[in-house]
């Protein structure tokens, strides 16, 4: 006879939840779908452009230029992994060094969010491509350097 149990309290696995724009939750299921996940897989999905976005040289800054407009969000539940959850604190500590902004894990999943349907719809910019347009911007960019 195999016995089965609940699984543990203290799994290290992290629940919450992420507050989203309201407009935002077809874009998701759509990009999902498109992806091949379905709506059981979503915190699967969030996991993965998450650990992707974090690789990314420009997360700090596009993350800290993350906003949200109050009152128009929607609450969807997160699981994360512990080693997830320390790389997304370690990310929040990075954005708190390099661009002095303070930040939330809701934002750095947000972003991830964000980016990865832009990458969906061809409107995101690479990270060498945010730094050429910066450093244009500013009025330096040497097309040697870059």
């Amino acid at each position: 006879m195999a016995r089965f149990s609940l699984p543990k309290a203290d799994d290290g696995i992290t629940r919450s939840s992420l507050r989203v724009p309201s407009n935002m939750l077809p874009r998701i299921e759509e990009a999902m779908a498109n992806s091949r996940f379905n709506r059981k897989q979503r915190a699967k999905w969030i996991a993965d452009i998450t650990e992707q976005f974090l690789l990314r040289s420009d997360a700090p800054n596009l993350i800290a230029e993350e906003f949200i407009v109050p009152g128009s969000t929607t609450s969807i539940p997160v699981t994360l992994s512990p080693a997830l959850s320390h790389t997304i604190d370690l990310m929040i500590e990075r954005v708190l060094i390099e661009e002095d902004s303070r930040t939330d894990r809701s934002s750095v999943i947000r972003t991830a969010i964000t980016q990865q349907l832009m990458a969906n719809a061809g409107m995101q910019l690479s990270p060498e491509e945010t730094r050429t347009l910066k450093i244009a911007a500013l009025g330096g960019y040497d097309e040697a350097t870059a």
